[in-house]
């Protein structure tokens, strides 16, 4: 289908949406700047489950507010909440003052998950554009890796100018702030509200027959549970296979005469920017998958790759170069995956609840890190990261080769 200049315009900005929003010149050098700060692991687990937590209570309640009361107030409201995080993350050096940059990125994270998907959802089904939610949403998606990768390797110039990597913060905020603006010009009525005033009352009744309509519906719940305990996973796992990328001596860059600090720097910066090239190209031709095979075929049978790649890396942690390429395949599995999910729960959810059900899907995940990252730091921590990757990578590969042939069986 030919787009309207209109249509193209307005798609355009979503890009440009996830193109702003992932420009986060701070986030390779996230953890390694609070360790360097507070020096100590357990302190920074706390950080983050603090993180997961605000995300956890917040998640639902921010999608009610966003169906309720306007999806373009609750995404410039998020927005602030990232502005004054990073300004938190600025002043740093103590423990507490963490503790609130960490409770506001929370609430930023809260308020956005969900909301600006819904919005290219709401924008598709108004227009009548008939054209696969996958391809649009996988391309801003694309946008937002590729933020990410010229954000990095504009951060390992900036590095080399800025006095200290805290000022990294301080610039994140002009993307923001841009953002801010480009979310304003968006359509009015994606900023449509079921309520012109604030009721506790209501507001809770909603929430609550939100949840009960996301659970009640046995295609829909299946679609928030895969795709939670995915991103889940996900999320819990990547940050130990960096710890993995850093453990392994820093010589790529020696000859550039570099202090360990500055070649740590780098070293994170190049890999990031790699592998969201990676992730963006992947994100970018996601659709062209659904010529071949079913979306829900694809997504059942993206578990056992993702099982056997994590299996992998714990078998092979010293082979450094492998352990790298197999990261960039979990990024690879990851962004083909998600604008399949997003496109079968936009389709199988009425449109007034879609921010909301977002969000639920977005709470899971956290409630499965808050749940599964102590464990697996107990299990790294007794038996070392190798022995959990191995644990984790045959449990999965195992019990979804089980389903999936159940699911065969039941079929023939």
């Amino acid at each position: 289908m030919e787009l309207s200049i209109e249509h193209k315009r307005q798609i355009r900005k979503f890009n440009l949406y996830g193109f702003l929003k992932n420009l986060k010149l701070f986030e390779p050098f996230l953890l390694y700047y609070i360790f360097i700060s507070v020096d100590d692991y357990l302190h920074i687990g706390i950080l983050i489950a603090i993180r997961e937590l605000i995300i956890y209570v917040f998640e639902v309640p921010s999608g009610v507010l966003a169906d309720k009361y306007g999806k373009k107030n609750q995404l410039i409201l998020c927005f602030s909440f990232y502005i004054l995080s990073f300004i938190a993350f600025f002043i740093g050096g103590d423990f507490y003052v963490f503790v609130i940059a960490f409770i506001l990125y929370g609430f930023g994270e809260a308020f956005r998950s969900g909301t600006h998907k819904a919005m290219i959802m709401d924008y598709l089904d108004n227009e009548n554009i008939v054209e696969s939610k996958s391809k649009i949403y996988g391309k801003t998606r694309s946008y937002s890796m590729i933020g990410s990768m010229i954000s990095s390797i504009v951060a390992i110039a900036l590095i080399f100018i800025l006095p200290e990597l805290r000022f990294l913060f301080l610039i994140a905020i002009i993307p923001y702030i841009i953002d801010i603006l480009l979310i304003s010009s968006y359509p009015s009525y994606m900023n449509e509200r079921l309520n012109t005033s604030f009721s506790i009352k209501e507001f809770g009744l909603h929430m609550v027959k939100s949840v009960k309509y996301g659970f009640h519906e046995k295609k829909v719940r299946k679609l928030l549970i895969s795709s939670a305990t995915f991103n889940g996973w996900f999320k819990t796992l990547k940050d130990y296979v960096q710890f993995i990328i850093l453990l392994v001596p820093l010589t790529a860059f020696a000859s550039l005469s570099l202090t360990d600090d500055e070649n740590n720097r780098v070293y994170l910066g190049v890999i990031y920017a790699f592998i969201y090239l990676v992730a963006a190209i992947t994100s970018r031709n996601t659709y062209r998958l659904k010529k071949y095979y079913k979306g829900s075929v694809l997504l059942d049978f993206m578990w056992i790759p993702f099982g056997v790649t994590i299996l992998l890396i714990g078998l092979f942690t010293e082979q450094i170069v492998f352990v790298f390429i197999l990261f960039a395949i979990l990024y690879i599995i990851l962004n083909l995956r998600k604008p399949l999910m997003i496109e079968k729960i936009g389709d199988e959810i009425v449109n007034t609840e879609r921010a909301t059900m977002l969000s639920v899907e977005s709470q899971l995940t956290s409630l499965f890190i808050i749940v599964f990252a102590p464990l697996l730091g107990y299990i790294s921590n007794v038996h070392g990261i190798e022995a959990m990757m191995i644990i984790v990578g045959v449990s999965i590969t195992f019990v979804q080769i089980i389903k999936l042939v159940i699911k065969l069986l039941r079929n023939w």
